[in-house]
This record gives C-alpha cells, sequence and structure tokens, in this order.
C-alpha cells in the first residue's frame, strides 16, 4: 500500500501534455462543426431540394403568410432544386420559369422561324435566372455564397461536374494582381 505520492513533471512534459489536451479539444470542435455541416448539406439536399414539391413545402413551413409570394416563385424553386440535383426542370413546371429578354416572343417578329443554333440553358443558366430573380444582381457577395452552398450540396450527390461549373461562373479563385510592376519602377528603362 503506498501512500502520500507524489508525482512531479518537468516543465517541458506538462507544455507537451497541455499541448496535445487543446489539439484535442480542438479536434472535437472541429469534428462537431463538421458534422453539422455535413448533416445541414444532407437535410437541403435529400429533403428541402429533394424535388420542387419539398422545396415549396419547405418555403410554406418557414412562410406560411406568403403563400402568394410561393406561387409566383415556383419557377425559381423549380430552378434551384433542378440545380441541387443536376437535372432539367420538369417539363410541367417549364411555365413558371422566368423567361430571358431574348427568349420571349418580339411583336415584329412573330413569324421569323425559331433559331436552331439556341443550346439548351445548363444548370448554370437556371442557377443565374433564379439568383437574378431573387435581386442577387452582378457583384452582389450572396452570389457567390449560395453557389457555394449550392455547390457543396451537389456535390454529395456525385455531381461534381455541375459543382464545379457553378463555382467556375458564380465563384471563381481570386486573381493576384501585384499593386506595383516592377518593370514600372525601374529608373531609365
Amino acid at each position: 500500500m503506498a501512500e502520500n505520492v507524489t508525482l512531479i513533471l518537468r516543465e517541458h512534459d506538462q507544455e507537451r501534455l497541455d499541448k496535445l489536451a487543446e489539439v484535442r479539444k480542438d479536434k472535437a470542435v472541429w469534428e462537431h462543426q463538421r458534422k453539422y455541416e455535413q448533416s445541414k448539406r444532407e437535410y437541403r439536399g435529400e429533403d428541402v431540394l429533394k424535388d420542387t414539391g419539398s422545396a415549396v413545402v419547405w418555403w410554406l413551413a418557414k412562410n406560411d403568410d406568403h403563400v402568394e409570394k410561393t406561387v409566383a416563385d415556383l419557377g425559381l424553386l423549380a430552378q434551384l432544386t433542378s440545380a441541387a440535383n443536376d437535372t432539367d426542370v420538369p417539363d410541367r413546371l417549364l411555365d413558371f420559369l422566368p423567361q430571358p429578354q431574348s427568349n420571349r416572343p418580339d411583336l415584329e417578329s412573330v413569324d421569323a422561324p425559331p433559331a436552331s443554333f439556341e443550346r439548351e440553358p445548363t444548370t448554370a443558366d437556371h442557377f443565374e435566372a433564379f439568383l437574378s430573380g431573387m435581386g442577387f444582381t452582378d457583384g452582389d457577395d450572396r452570389r457567390a455564397m449560395l453557389a457555394k452552398q449550392i455547390a457543396d450540396i451537389i456535390k454529395t450527390q456525385d455531381r461534381n461536374e455541375t459543382a464545379e461549373e457553378l463555382l467556375k461562373r458564380f465563384d471563381p479563385p481570386a486573381v493576384y494582381t501585384p499593386v506595383n510592376d516592377a518593370t514600372d519602377e525601374a529608373p531609365g528603362l
């Protein structure tokens, strides 16, 4: 039987143990944040943005006093869910989509033949229309933020190509431009 046992650690050993404890705590916080983010993405991707109907029900649950606005935004919700799932907007919802000015029939050219060279809109085009419909114009930081969030959701659905297309178009990497060009400062050149 041992009594009055005292353990003394050297200072550098105590510092090492303190650092290890701090790293374990940081790792636990990081893992918790990561699981929370994954849970949010799963909830949004597999539940909220599963299809347009799910998005409408979710939106109404959050904004039950705005039924008319929800009906008016059906096209935007359809575009958002199609972008999140890397699918085309269902045919039954195409009439709800806001049409770009270039696609609207012009009264003077009603008899003109349709242009056969127009390409099908991409998911990024649909997302662009959604952002514009929400009032997020070019230069608005919310465009990049939403694109990043949607791209993260899309990646969980193994739609990496579409996610990269959204990031490239709406959240491009920053470009480094030097403040002073060394050739401009060289005397006599």
